[in-house]
């Protein structure tokens, strides 16, 4: 059903070049998505480190098409290389003297100003920058073309940046000049604050750093930033929508007067995903090529016949439980004569030592642990595992379950109420606290052929669940949504 009439979005991209993968897989797949939409007018916010506005190619008259393109070379390589274009006099100062200096610097030149958006990066010129190093990490090559339809911004604030300006009083929090925008969509909550006439849907995937702070790296910084910001979004009027109804449910109990703001759309997973097995040597090679750098010199060659595998897919952090998966698999293990392994397929995220430590004495006894894993390999394995474990102790959705179903392969998960919302009767439930219980049940499922009664149910059932969370399914959601945030926001 196409939007009438055809509203302009703003789609917030954030983070786009920071840590291991830049922006979060469902903001890259929701890009495609809008793309796709009967808008009218599509941009998208690219945040980076640098300050653009001062060049001559910003300038909204007399600006030329070679200041122009200088403008945007200057932007791409702040980007890029993550350095802010220093101004005079600062510029100048000793590496130590300017970060000290940096922060009263930042509030001072830039507390005021807003993002003016005068500045384009554009697809044609700077297609390739733009799709390697925010798309092609979850988007098909085929879908190249989807960035001709939108409008990129770099921001002159870095996002992490104008994030530090909400600790401060609300009068230098970071501005957009957002008039000509009917929507602004952010990809988590947003540091930014908007002209009148601008509807602010905020994307909401967990309120663990409020709930859940033991899980968290730096949890005081963290805790405290999102509260902030959290906060001016709910007092700002912002639309949230959350990825499950448990998400839901945790925003309001903090927020109950704000429910008729606050909706569920679920996750849109990747279209990509479907079964795709291939030979056992096409396998032995992925598990070889993709060993994870932080755990590659403990690693036991691959063998000829493969065992089982047992896979999970996740950052490595507390609140994924993977101490308990390690425990329960070795307990498995001597439960059953039949050959298992555990395949981790993982980062290392936030207070993960204990998890490292003990994954690297896995990797020594034959256990495989992959990082870098593009997403045709990334099908492969999950087509191939016999048996995917989500054990997370707390989500917001967790991807892995899903994407394991899309791919024929059965699931077994933590009973907790996020895994119960977006699994339904798809998976089968183990206690998150309980070694044994999920030890139990990974020897039940080793012992069951592929094609055993149990594994071919779970396989339908898993198939059917996965439809949930196509962008077909979802996509008429997200059109309804944006109209329904246009009608709540007053005219200009």
């Amino acid at each position: 059903m196409p939007l009438t009439p055809a509203p302009s979005l703003m789609m917030d991209l954030r983070p786009c070049y920071e840590g291991y993968a830049g922006m979060a897989q469902e903001t890259r797949l929701l890009f495609a998505l809008f793309a796709g939409l009967d808008l009218g007018r599509f941009g998208a916010l690219a945040s980076g480190v640098h300050f653009t506005s001062r060049h001559p190619g910003c300038r909204q008259s007399g600006a030329t098409p070679f200041d122009r393109v200088l403008a945007q070379t200057a932007a791409i390589i702040a980007q890029d290389t993550g350095r802010i274009t220093w101004q005079a006099p600062l510029g100048m100062l000793p590496e130590t003297l300017r970060r000290a200096l940096f922060k009263p610097y930042l509030v001072l030149t830039e507390g005021r100003r807003q993002e003016r958006l005068t500045l384009q990066i554009d697809p044609r010129e700077f297609g390739d920058y733009l799709w390697t190093k925010l798309f092609e990490k979850s988007l098909p090559a085929t879908d190249r073309a989807l960035m001709a339809r939108a409008q990129f911004y770099p921001t002159e604030l870095g996002h992490e940046y104008a994030r530090s300006l909400c600790m401060l009083p609300r009068v230098v929090q970071r501005r957009v000049a957002s008039a000509a925008w009917d929507v602004f969509f952010s990809a988590n909550v947003t540091p930014y604050r908007f002209a009148p006439g601008t509807a602010s849907m905020v994307r909401y995937y967990d309120a663990l750093p409020l709930l859940s702070p033991h899980t968290i790296g730096a949890p005081w910084m963290h805790s405290a930033s999102h509260a902030r910001i959290l906060a001016r979004n709910m007092a700002d009027g912002a639309s949230f929508y959350c990825d499950s109804e448990p998400v839901r449910d945790d925003l309001l109990r903090l927020f109950p007067q704000a429910e008729a703001r606050v909706h569920t759309i679920p996750v849109v997973v990747s279209p990509t995903l479907y079964p795709d097995p291939q030979p056992d040597r096409a396998l032995r090679t992925i598990l070889t090529r993709r060993r994870s750098p932080a755990t590659v010199h403990e690693a036991a060659p691959v063998p000829e016949v493969l065992p089982k595998l047992f896979m999970a897919v996740s950052t490595l952090e507390p609140r994924k439980n993977y101490l308990t998966l390690f425990r329960a698999f070795e307990i498995a293990r001597a439960k059953t004569a039949t050959p298992m392994q555990l395949l981790i397929i993982a980062n290392p995220g936030w207070r993960s030592d204990a998890e490292l430590t003990e994954l690297s004495a896995l990797v020594r006894d034959g256990a495989y642990h992959l990082s870098g894993v593009p997403s045709d390999e990334l099908r492969v394995l999950y087509s191939m595992a016999h048996c995917v474990v989500a054990p997370s102790r707390a989500e917001g959705f967790d991807y892995s379950g899903v994407e394991a179903m899309a791919c024929g392969t059965p699931v077994i998960a933590s009973d907790i109420p996020v895994h119960r919302w977006v699994y339904g009767d798809a998976a089968t439930y183990f206690d998150p606290y309980s070694a044994n219980a999920l030890a139990a049940m990974m020897a039940r499922v080793a012992d069951l052929a592929p094609d055993d009664g149990y594994m071919a149910e779970a396989r339908e059932r898993g198939h059917a669940q996965a439809r949930l969370y196509t962008p077909a399914a979802l996509a008429p959601r997200w059109e309804a949504a944006i109209q329904a945030a246009c009608r709540r926001t007053p005219a200009r």
